[in-house]
């Protein structure tokens, strides 16, 4: 859950990094799902905002009130403002089907259990209705590319009142569970002095292509696509960095 400076500076370096990669795909996605769609873990609005704009009925689910809360600062201006759910999955009630439920952001991988959680998102969708998901496979860590049990850099950039913000982060990894856990440490400087500070932790469920394409098939699902890195042209899974997306349907 996503709260205090975490949920501060969520925005500023999600922007740092430039436009979203997976906005594309997750466009194309939905023209091919027309109707109701929920997108789960939507956070501040980074994607379900512009999504939501051009006119795709789409609602979001997030169990982090301070999310919720910037997503309905950053739609304030909007006209209907896209419904918001402040929840948790299983606490959904099931007052209609949708089209299309997407899960960007590697979000399922932060979910207790993402078996049961596909499990739910079936439930939630219509006959034939579209599931997107993306995951990552932590081949930096596995491959000791980044340092175990000490914090390296992450992010850092300059905000607009000249102060700093910038986040370490430091993990340990079970190769024995699959259970990656990152420490997070958020904090703001002003002249290289901490004005504030804020660790967070996540614990990142991971697992091989084809153990989702089984997961998928277990639950009732058609593989229509795999796409990896974001990028439909260069899609060769031998070159990946690991991110993988899949774009399905109900069975």
């Amino acid at each position: 859950m996503y709260q205090s400076l975490e949920a501060e500076l969520h925005d500023a370096f999600w922007e740092a990094e430039g436009p979203p990669a997976e906005l594309p795909l997750l466009r194309d996605f939905l023209k091919h799902h027309p109707g109701l769609t929920l997108e789960l873990g939507c956070g501040s609005g980074r994607l379900l905002l512009p999504l939501f704009k051009e006119g795709f009925q789409i609602e979001g689910l997030d169990n982090a009130p301070e999310m919720i809360r910037l997503c309905e600062k950053a739609a304030k201006n909007l006209t209907p403002p896209p419904k918001l759910h402040c929840c948790d999955l299983f606490a959904l009630p099931r007052d209609h089907f949708y089209q299309a439920i997407a899960i960007p952001a590697f979000t399922l991988q932060l979910l207790p259990d993402p078996i049961a959680s596909i499990q739910r998102v079936a439930d939630l969708l219509s006959p034939e209705g579209g599931l997107y998901f993306s995951v990552f496979y932590p081949y930096a860590e596995l491959e000791n590319e980044l340092p175990e049990n000490e914090f390296y850099p992450d992010h850092n950039l300059t905000l607009p009142d000249g102060r700093t913000a910038q986040l370490t982060t430091k993990h340990s990894i079970d190769r024995t569970t699959q259970i990656l856990t990152r420490i997070h440490r958020y904090e703001i400087l002003q002249h290289k002095v901490s004005e504030k500070i804020h660790e967070s932790t996540q614990i990142i469920r991971y697992c091989t292509e084809d153990d989702w394409k089984n997961l998928l098939d277990a639950t009732g699902f058609q593989i229509k696509e795999i796409i990896h890195d974001f990028d439909r042209e260069e899609n060769d899974p031998e070159e990946t960095a690991g991110v993988i997306t899949f774009l399905a349907m109900k069975k």
